[in-house]
């Protein structure tokens, strides 16, 4: 498992970098009119999107384990979900429990990683409870 490498992805040119994929098994769960596809991030947008939670986390070690796991917690989520937006949502219990936001740029379909923050346990109740969040077992 690749893990993710914050300050060393942000040095340098921008550039779409691949964080994961979107895969069929979540197309089906999430209903999706979508194909199987990469899901990136933009190098120079990095700490944009992903400091801006960081005090929003237990401790820094639960943050820096959350964004160096974000392909881990595309690849093997334990929720996921549709945002009214219509951003995919993926969450994963680590130290924390995080959320990554993955918007679905309007025209080319394509994935791009939007945002990461933890939620509390009573958050992710009431979303599993409302059918905001649906469980995900790998096939």
């Amino acid at each position: 498992m690749e893990f993710l490498n914050i300050n060393k992805l942000n040095k340098g040119k921008s550039k779409n970098i691949k964080i994961g994929e979107l895969s069929q098994e979540v197309i089906n769960i999430l209903n999706l009119d979508l194909k199987p596809q990469n899901i990136n991030i933009w190098s120079a947008r990095i700490q944009e999107h992903c400091e801006k939670h960081k005090d929003d986390y237990s401790t820094p070690n639960a943050y820096n384990q959350a964004v160096s796991s974000i392909p881990l917690i595309i690849k093997e989520p334990d929720y996921v979900g549709l945002h009214k937006n219509g951003n995919i949502q993926y969450v994963k219990r680590l130290d924390d429990i995080s959320l990554v936001g993955i918007q679905v740029l309007k025209g080319s379909g394509n994935l791009l990683f939007r945002t990461i923050f933890p939620i509390s346990e009573i958050k992710l109740n009431n979303s599993i409870k409302s059918g905001k969040l649906f469980p995900f077992k790998k096939v």
